[in-house]
């Protein structure tokens, strides 16, 4: 897991230019900026960034790596915010009792392309129903009420 996480700082080092841009946008130390990317090469076995105290420039293999870094982070974050909107997204069955079909079969192709997670359960019919001991989530119905 340490090395994920110098993968990151190795990106936003490149992406800021130096050693200190990157430790104050992630809220480390120069230094431990620093140790973190001395960590990773070693890792790697490769030298990643030329740098000295002046100046910084990335090797051929820093660049080559630095690409691949930046498609990997990219592709963890979609994931997650695609698992984030997952787990936001609305899904399971709904129960629903209509009095007349015309209602809701103009709305049916929207709602299954918006919701395709939730399973429709309908349940047509004119008779009054119990939603709760019947186990239904809607009644719909229109025009005058009896009472």
């Amino acid at each position: 897991m340490a090395q994920w996480d110098n993968l990151d700082i190795f990106v936003q080092v490149v992406k800021s230019g130096s050693l200190v841009a990157a430790a104050r946008a992630s809220g480390l130390s120069p230094s431990a900026v620093s140790k973190a990317i001395t960590r990773l090469e070693q890792h790697l076995a490769t030298r990643l960034i030329n740098r000295n105290t002046r100046s910084m420039a990335l090797t051929a293999e820093g660049m080559r790596f630095y690409e691949r870094c930046v498609g990997i982070l990219n592709a963890v974050e979609e994931a997650r915010n695609e698992l984030l909107q997952a787990n936001h997204s609305p899904s399971g069955t709904l129960r629903v009792s209509l009095a007349q079909e015309s209602l809701v079969f103009p709305l049916m192709a929207s709602f299954a392309a918006r919701y395709p997670t939730i399973v429709l359960d309908l349940d047509f019919s004119d008779r009054l129903v119990d939603v709760i001991e019947e186990g239904f989530d809607v009644a719909i119905r229109s025009g005058h009420a009896a009472d």
